[in-house]
């Protein structure tokens, strides 16, 4: 894939220690990758998040592994490797973003524990581990894709997978809908600003952490 028409962007982290988070992106969405190659709010706000959490030692991910659906650029799911280096980070999106997926991962030096393929959430598929952790950041812009989501989440989750979800709202009664149809199989809280980065938040944007509802027998 070509990536001239790409420019870079930068996410510092709370460690003095670590380089920036680069990744390559399509501001316009215009390229053949369309919006899923832009960096977009949400994502800044999961990957700071994950970072304020990561800084104040409440997110240990030492040994586990994560997997993020829909990656885009792959900026949190990079962001998360590099702040948990013996964590295993798989980004996923379609096809025609795993080129893009790759050349990030390359760009920050991950490939030690972060690697890309291609997860459609319209084609169902199984993985090789349940994953400890699954993020997904504003997956559900498209009322078409919520049901799919849905699904994934539902298929690709274990009783002990923990789920963030971050979406920043632009059409509530579509989202209140794809909420209610998660808690059929989920159940989760809302994060509270108070959890999240100082600076990086926005009364526009919700974050999620989940977990699989248990099962009671009959």
């Amino acid at each position: 894939m070509e990536f001239s028409q790409y420019i870079e962007y930068e996410l510092e982290i709370s460690r003095a220690d670590m380089p920036l988070i680069r990744v390559l992106q399509d501001p316009s969405g215009m390229t053949r990758c369309g919006v899923g190659s832009t960096v977009w709010d949400t994502g800044l706000v999961l990957a700071k998040y994950l970072d304020h959490q990561t800084s104040l030692g409440k997110l240990d991910l030492s040994g586990k592994t994560v997997l993020e659906l829909g990656s885009g650029t792959g900026l949190v799911g990079i962001a998360l490797g590099r702040l948990h280096p013996q964590c295993q980070v798989t980004l996923t999106d379609k096809e025609e973003l795993v080129p893009l997926l790759n050349r990030n991962i390359e760009l920050n030096s991950a490939t030690d524990n972060t690697r890309a393929q291609c997860l459609d959430w319209t084609t169902p598929t199984s993985l090789d581990t349940v994953p400890d952790l699954i993020i997904v950041s504003d997956g559900i812009f498209d009322k078409d894709l919520h049901q799919p989501l849905a699904e994934t989440l539902a298929r690709l989750a274990g009783s002990e997978t923990r789920v963030l979800l971050a979406y920043e709202t632009r059409k509530f009664d579509e989202e209140a809908e794809f909420i209610a149809r998660w808690s059929q199989t989920f159940r989760f809280r809302d994060i509270k600003p108070s959890e999240q980065d100082p600076v990086m938040q926005s009364e526009d944007i919700f974050l999620f952490d989940g977990e699989r509802k248990i099962k009671v027998a009959e």
